[in-house]
């Protein structure tokens, strides 16, 4: 999955982020009802599926089954 790839899930239902600011190749998401998020942006960079299950599971706070429906 490609960074460009996983702001657009973060940024859909049901978790609603929102770019707030941008430094160099970093983004800060902010959502209302979830922590914010610092993200680094590079287009041709593959992202794993490990930082991606870390990311949505252990900083957000998601269960398996409702990471797994953001992905898809």
């Amino acid at each position: 999955m490609k960074t460009k790839e996983l702001i657009k899930c973060l940024c859909r239902s049901p978790l609603y982020y929102k770019i707030t600011r941008q430094r160099g190749s970093h983004r800060v998401l902010k959502s209302s009802n979830y922590p914010d998020l610092r993200i680094g942006y590079h287009d041709s960079v593959e992202v794993s599926g490990g930082y991606v299950k870390n990311l949505l599971m252990k900083e957000i706070g998601l269960s398996e089954k409702m990471a797994r429906g953001i992905i898809k």
